[in-house]
């Protein structure tokens, strides 16, 4: 009996939902012929009252699908955010680039875009895909600081590419740099630049920015393996 209520109430609820749908559509569609027909009659006979009446009506229908868009936009965002957690990078490009069909300068959907091209470079199987993936991630991560400088994620997100998978370690400096003193205490940031310093051959600044990280970290294991990689840099120079 229980089952058969909830069945009932299933088709309820989609017969109400493909009513209220199949409503609007209708409702727009008079809408569309009665603004038609206030065009002809306002063209025709010279009257600007038809004619203004119908910028309300094609006003409304407007509104209608820009929100429509802004909901299809955040329904692919929270797709591509979610298949970037679950590491599935191919569709998390696949979702940004449906958000980006749809609000084109969003800085923060090409800044998602440029991390997954980032991803996938690291699973390419040829030397070519990587370069374009690695490519296309850069260009998307720069689109996105152009539009947001303020941004610290973005700077340290193109350090991280240029230095940790282009091996572009002077280019990646710059970037983390800006990255850092826009947010001076983000530990992710910090992590960065110290490997990037040690790429660049600075180990004292290396080693003071992983000290900054053992004194402001809050987790005890951060701040263990900051406390380690001193120690080990510190090893090495011996």
């Amino acid at each position: 009996m229980k089952k058969t209520l909830k069945y009932f109430l299933l088709l309820i609820i989609c017969f109400v939902l493909m009513i209220s749908c199949n409503t609007q559509v209708f409702q727009n569609r008079f809408k569309l012929n009665k603004a038609y027909s206030l065009y002809e009659k306002g063209k025709n006979a010279d009257d600007d009252k038809a004619l203004l009446d119908i910028t309300s009506t094609y006003n409304d229908i407007i509104n209608q699908k820009i929100y429509a868009q802004d909901r299809l936009a955040a329904v692919y965002r929270t797709l591509a955010e979610r298949s970037l957690v679950k590491e599935q990078y191919g569709y998390s490009a696949k979702y940004f680039s449906e958000a980006l069909k749809i609000l084109p300068n969003s800085p923060y959907l090409r800044y998602g875009l440029g991390i997954s091209y980032a991803n996938l470079a690291d699973s390419a199987d040829t030397e070519d895909k990587k370069t374009n993936f690695l490519q296309r991630a850069e260009n998307n991560i720069n689109f996105a600081i152009s539009k947001d400088p303020n941004n610290a994620n973005y700077y340290a997100a193109l350090a991280s590419l240029k230095g940790l998978q282009q091996n572009d370690y002077e280019a990646a400096f710059e970037n983390i740099k800006k990255a850092v003193e826009i947010n001076p205490n983000n530990v992710d940031y910090l992590f960065i630049l110290a490997r990037i310093q040690y790429s660049r051959g600075n180990y004292n600044e290396a080693v003071a920015a992983y000290r900054k990280i053992s004194n402001i970290a809050s987790e005890n294991n951060i701040k263990q393996t900051a406390l380690n990689n001193i120690n080990q840099i510190i090893g090495q120079q011996n």
